[in-house]
């Protein structure tokens, strides 16, 4: 019985090599690398990059489908040269012969759980990683091979970036000029480009010109920043202004992350099951409510400016290294995200320093602001009027005659820590959580009951994410044997009816589960969709047993 075995599995893994090498190639030259070199920009050098990072995905989809054609060619081939009809002879249950399919589904189902898994997420960060190097590249051979750069399609607005000349800068170059230099600041410099902007219908919004610019790559973080210096430039918005700038910096802003590599499909099952339990950790869902965190945090420090200022006139902050800050005022209101003070006083006090420093202004304006890590910081910022500039005494009892400034901010200055110290009950967890009563402004409960929607929906995705990958992965245990039965069935001159007969339950598998997925991400029928999803493989079973039993005798 090893023997045939041995012999069966050998003839299998013949037709399931040949067919996966055929079906790879295909989805690799055909669909992967098309588009990535149609969209992304990559030159023919790069395709070596590339190749290696999308052949893995390529194999992970196409060797069910190798394996269920394998299959049905082989079974079919062993039914038609008699094989079978000699071990049935021989006193061999045919359905013993079904154990190197099992084995061969057995196989492409573990590959596929490790490579959906963890190799295909492991590959999209490479992928990921490959633009953020490149990304200088990628913009150049764009705006070289293309002669443009194009953002937003659809029903968006349409951004269209063009340039005359593209050209690296050497480090000496940004050295002379006072640039900063390193492994991860990628700069290009593009000559006499030209900006258009238009809306969905086409219509010009805002046009600019510019004899040179500089875009400066920053990629030593996450998300990576693209800022732009132009230099003789002509900014045109239609119906609004028309502007000479003779210099100016644009950004630094984020670049959007890869659409592969934010997708749920190739995240890796730890992350999904970790997220299925605590959805406020989802990458998209965990930046709104930082945002949130942060506008409540502005709320209540704000609030805690304008008691202070106007109950007992003063406000006490504290900074960095010892540093102070007391402001006094006439007139404090909150207005346009920030604190808004008429006739002020501020004394700042630094241990580096021997005397206080006082100024004086009649506007004032008092912004925070968070910081990574936690945290944030206040700026506190002193405005020239027309009628006043800002006043600075190097005595506290400002008898020196003062220094008038143009309008100026005092850094260093903290949030408070028992403002910190309130929002700290105010956890991801529990904003998200319907059950915890928080005491909100009508603005922050409005967007915190859109939140908790928002992770009730994304529970649902990562519900509906987690229950298609399996099944799709256990699905080769079911089909397999049913496409070997059929190739018995259909042998000889009718392979190719087996095959396509083979495929249809394989196919109408997926649809089940694609349809169960979309069930499983609305409220409504949440709990419908997964036995939609499991359903039909356990048709696709039951038809297994009802093939096997009546239609291949033993």
């Amino acid at each position: 019985m090893v023997t045939l075995h041995a012999y069966i599995l050998r003839e299998l893994l013949k037709s399931f090599g040949l067919a996966l090498v055929a079906l790879t190639v295909l989805f690799t030259m055909g669909g992967g690398l098309y588009n990535v070199v149609r969209y992304e920009g990559v030159s023919a050098g790069d395709v070596f990059t590339v190749i290696p990072l999308l052949v893995p995905m390529a194999i992970t989809v196409t060797m069910p489908i190798a394996a269920v054609f394998a299959a049905a060619i082989s079974y079919g081939r062993l039914a038609a040269d008699n094989e079978l009809l000699a071990c049935r002879a021989a006193g061999i249950n045919v359905h013993r012969t079904l154990l190197a399919a099992l084995l061969l589904s057995t196989f492409v189902a573990l590959f596929t759980f490790m490579s959906a898994n963890f190799v295909i997420p492991g590959l999209a960060q490479e992928i990921e990683n490959f633009v953020r190097r490149n990304l200088r590249d990628l913009v150049a051979q764009q705006l070289e091979g293309r002669g443009f750069v194009h953002k937003g399609k659809g029903d968006d607005d349409r951004q269209t970036l063009t340039a005359e000349r593209v050209q690296s800068v050497s480090e000496q170059a940004l050295q002379e000029k006072g640039f900063e230099v390193a492994d991860d600041l990628h700069y290009l410099l593009i000559t006499n480009p030209t900006y258009l902007h238009v809306d969905r219908n086409g219509d010009l919004i805002r046009f600019a010109v510019a004899n040179y610019g500089l875009f400066i790559f920053d990629t030593r973080d996450d998300p990576i920043e693209l800022t732009l210096l132009v230099r003789d430039a002509r900014d045109f918005e239609v119906g609004k202004r028309a502007v000479f700038i003779g210099q100016q910096q644009i950004g630094p802003a984020p670049v959007p992350p890869l659409p592969t590599t934010s997708r749920l499909s190739i995240t890796d099952l730890r992350n999904l099951l970790r997220w299925c339990g605590a959805p406020w950790e989802v990458p998209d869902l965990a930046a709104q409510l930082r945002i949130l965190r942060a506008d409540l945090m502005r709320h209540r420090f704000y609030q805690y400016c304008t008691t202070h200022l106007q109950g007992d006139g003063t406000l006490e902050l504290t900074g960095d290294f010892g540093r102070a800050f007391r402001v006094q005022c006439d007139a404090a209101r909150v207005d346009g995200g920030e604190v808004k003070l008429d006739g002020v006083r501020v004394r700042a006090t630094d241990p580096q320093r021997p005397e206080p420093v006082v100024y004086a202004a009649r506007r004032a304006a008092i912004r925070a602001a968070p910081v990574p890590g936690g945290g944030a910081v206040v700026e506190l910022e002193l405005i020239r009027t027309d009628d006043q500039p800002v006043l600075e005494y190097r005595d506290a009892d400002e008898q020196t005659r003062p220094r008038r400034k143009a309008t100026l901010s005092l850094d260093g200055a903290q949030v408070p820590a028992e403002i910190q110290a309130e929002l700290a009950p105010y956890s991801a967890a529990r904003i998200i959580d319907p059950k915890t009563e928080f005491s909100l402004p009508q603005y922050l409960s409005d967007r915190r009951i859109g939140l908790q929607k928002s992770a009730a929906y994304w529970q649902r995705k990562v519900v509906a994410t987690i229950n298609f990958r399996l099944a799709f992965i256990l699905s080769v245990l079911v089909t397999v044997p049913m496409s070997a039965a059929l190739g018995i069935i259909f042998r000889g001159a009718r392979a190719l009816a087996a095959v396509a007969l083979s495929l249809i339950p394989f196919f109408s598998v997926g649809i089940l589960m694609m349809l169960g997925s979309n069930l499983t991400k609305e409220a409504a029928t949440f709990q419908i969709g997964p036995l939609v999803t499991w359903g039909g493989l356990v048709l696709v079973l039951i038809a297994d047993l009802l093939i096997l039993r009546l239609g291949v005798r033993r």
